[in-house]
């Protein structure tokens, strides 16, 4: 029975790679560019989103649900609803900001969130006055 060298020297040639240099990131730390136009989080302009619901009703993964605020930001906001997205079930597909009629509803290129407890995932969108504008 011959002995196979190849077989068992292989092993051996990982440790070549100690000596690499890493290809990964280390996150946070060294943090990649987000192009402009990547689909993060709302943002919501509460001065002038009207209520309507049309963005409750697009959603087809039912992850926007209609609630009622702390106080009023609107007065033409009949309702007196404003969106609050269930990020468990959102799919990031943008449609309840294109049928949005005010074109209050909008998404940031801020997109990193980890938590343990799922009821941190219901969020509010964050009241942004200047959709154009850097969000905070």
């Amino acid at each position: 029975m011959a002995i196979d060298v190849k077989g068992v020297l292989s092993p051996l040639s990982a440790i070549g790679t100690l000596f690499e240099h890493p290809r990964t990131l280390t996150y946070p730390e060294v943090k990649k560019d987000i192009p402009i136009g990547y689909r993060g989080f709302h943002i919501n302009n509460l001065e002038t989103c009207v209520g309507c619901a049309s963005c409750e009703e697009i959603c087809m993964n039912d992850a926007i649900d209609m609630i009622h605020p702390d106080r009023e930001y609107n007065v033409k906001n009949t309702s007196g609803c404003i969106p609050r997205i269930d990020y468990g079930r959102c799919c990031w597909c943008s449609l309840c900001t294109d049928v949005c009629p005010p074109g209050s509803l909008k998404l940031d290129n801020i997109c990193t969130h980890a938590d343990c407890d799922p009821d941190n995932f219901l969020y509010m969108p964050k009241n942004h006055k200047n959709i154009g504008e850097e969000a905070s």
